[in-house]
């Protein structure tokens, strides 16, 4: 569930402001006092996380109105549906027809729901969507809005996110529906305790109860996500331990308190007394852990000036930690800092500046060069070289120079180091910062010395070339000063799903005794497709490719190359090579030397086209 299109009338310094084709990451930048936290809290407004004060209305106390379309994905009518909301039927058929009834303005072919948020000064608030004057149903299935402000306030953002552990069970209870039947009010019958626990309501007293609740229904959940939010926080730099408890005063029953454990000195703190940089990584470590769950509530995730109270390396580790939450939820945030946005591509960046009259705006093209300068954006890791790689992923920066290595000359120094050629890693061929690497290349003039390479993801390779040249053609009519042309030749779209594919030559893992012999590594991997890969997003998308199931390790063997195209490679190459972490790069590297030219042979052709390797190429 996200926000696809937003217009914002009448609000703060806001006349009539308009965003369109909002993706699932939206990042605001501009100066100070632009109106970046007015856009962040009329979005609050509307769902209800934040109420209009006086001091909202302009001078005329026109109407503030914000108009707003909500993107419903299969998934978002499914959860809403299994949760019971907008209506009660079970069948889905059924609670759809209701749906659509109650939210007219709900557009199915294109999955959109429109409506208008209206308040007036007397503090009436309706919504308003075109066929109702208000529609009291709309702000029922609004997202929930995770809010983090520039102090880092912990508390209400904290309970919110705990609250999202609960299961199933406890939120019923919470809202004061039955155990049994959600469309009935709980009667405080105990039944439905007495079934968990084998005891009759009788036997129960209120600290029985209290201490079933606690552990039957909740605490199992909290010390697991207790486990799981610990190690994203001292992932993302903390220090300490985060322990949570239940309050089990019948008064306050199911309330969590969370302290600070110091090891050293065997005492806890109350989590308020963290430092306002640790309390954003926290923060953001509770969200990241909430978006690991299977199912979690569609969200917005809101974040001003997430790089406050934090040294750049933490800033960077903050925007890759909005990235990953962007997979899942939509991230909204201001900021001043560079270190957030090499993750992100250009669309997903919006510059907010004010107009002749000094209301606030937002710039209808993304101009990426005024925004790289305004932030102090450069390439300088580009000095002195003579070719550039551009890579998605960490490990395709480890791996690539080993591929290099084998079949290239002149290329390294005396201490095996790459010599003139520059491999940079950005996340996307298409985010901030690849863009800055062209801009920045081509006032060195390095012309079409560049080669971008990018993951199969077992789509359409050809579709994905075209589209990459497109998309830096437009960009490079925005810029003032133009990029270097994004042409073909400078686009390697992987054959298989990812680089780790390539590294999947039975005869080769055989020579190396990654795997006893090539039947083992089929049975290894058609036991492993059994057991979970075909229930992979990658898997299910192979097999639509091949338009049924596999039958055996022959058969897998048969379609080999159809898997490697489909098949997500992290997760083949952990079967084969997770034991060797350590080892990796001396065991890959031997692993190139062994395997035929042919199985590198797209990536090793589009290397050659350029003459800067041609000449450089080793000979037999």
């Amino acid at each position: 569930m996200r926000l696809t299109e937003l217009r914002i009338r009448n609000y703060k310094s806001i006349s009539d402001l308009q965003i369109t084709n909002i993706e699932n990451a939206l990042i605001l930048v501009g100066k100070n006092n632009t109106g970046k936290t007015a856009i962040l809290d009329a979005i609050r407004v509307v769902t209800g996380s934040c109420a209009v004060k006086m001091d909202d209305f302009q001078e005329d106390y026109a109407n503030i109105e914000i108009s707003v379309c909500l993107l419903l994905s299969d998934n978002d009518l499914k959860m809403l549906h299994a949760a019971g909301q907008i209506s009660t039927y079970r069948r889905f058929d059924k609670w759809f027809q209701d749906f659509k009834r109650k939210l007219p303005s709900y557009d199915e072919a294109a999955q959109a729901l429109s409506f208008t948020f209206i308040a007036n000064r007397d503090g009436k608030i309706r919504y308003s969507d075109g066929y109702q004057k208000n529609n009291n149903w709309i702000p029922r299935l609004l997202p929930p809005v995770y809010y983090l402000d520039p102090q880092r306030n912990l508390r209400q953002f904290q309970d919110d996110l705990l609250l999202m552990q609960e299961d199933s069970l406890l939120k019923q209870m919470r809202s004061g529906c039955c155990l049994f039947d959600s469309a009935k009010p709980c009667t405080h019958c105990f039944s439905c305790i007495g079934l968990i626990n084998q005891k009759t309501p009788a036997e129960l007293n209120a600290f029985e109860a209290a201490r079933l609740l606690d552990y039957k229904l909740y605490q199992l959940n909290l010390d697991d996500f207790s486990r799981r939010v610990n190690a994203n926080y001292r992932k993302n730099g903390g220090q300490h331990e985060i322990i949570y408890s239940m309050n089990r005063d019948i008064e306050q029953m199911l309330s969590v308190t969370a302290e600070i454990a110091d090891e050293k000195q065997k005492t806890l703190r109350p989590i308020e007394h963290m430092g306002k940089g640790m309390r954003s990584i926290y923060m953001l470590s509770l969200l990241e852990t909430y978006a690991e769950d299977d199912n979690p509530t569609p969200g917005i995730i809101m974040v001003e000036e997430p790089e406050l109270f934090l040294h750049p390396k933490l800033q960077k580790l903050s925007g890759d930690l909005l990235f990953r939450l962007a997979r899942k939820n939509q991230v909204i945030f201001s900021t001043h800092s560079p270190n957030l946005l090499p993750n992100f591509n250009s669309r997903q960046i919006r510059q907010v500046v004010l107009d002749s009259d000094g209301y606030s705006t937002v710039r209808e093209h993304t101009d990426i060069s005024v925004i790289l300068n305004d932030l102090g954006y450069s390439a300088n890791d580009l000095m002195n070289v003579d070719f550039v790689f551009i890579v998605e992923g960490r490990q395709d920066k480890s791996r690539l120079p080993l591929l290099l290595r084998k079949y290239y000359s002149e290329i390294y120094d005396d201490e095996g180091k790459p010599s003139r050629v520059a491999i940079i890693t950005t996340n996307s061929c298409t985010n901030i910062k690849t863009y800055a690497n062209l801009k920045y290349m081509n006032q060195v003039h390095f012309k079409d010395q560049f080669l971008m390479i990018r993951d199969g993801d077992g789509k359409d390779r050809g579709e994905l070339k075209r589209q990459l040249c497109r998309y830096y053609e437009e960009q490079g009519k925005r810029d003032v000063d133009h990029l270097p042309r994004v042409t073909e030749k400078n686009v390697l779209i992987l054959r298989y799903y990812s680089f780790e594919n390539y590294f999947l030559n039975p005869e080769i893992m055989t020579k190396l005794s990654v795997v006893p012999s090539e039947e083992v590594f089929y049975d290894i991997l058609y036991e492993k497709w059994r057991e979970y890969l075909c229930r992979l997003t990658s898997g299910k998308k192979f097999k639509a490719a091949l338009g049924r199931d596999l039958k055996s390790p022959e058969d897998l063997k048969e379609h080999m190359a159809l898997f490697k195209i489909h098949l997500r490679g992290h997760n083949l190459f952990d079967i084969f090579y997770g034991r060797y972490k350590k080892q990796e790069t001396e065991l890959l590297s031997r692993y190139i030397d062994l395997a035929p030219r042919e199985d590198f042979a797209d990536i090793l052709d589009s290397i050659d086209q350029f003459l800067y390797f041609d000449s450089r190429k080793k000979k037999n």
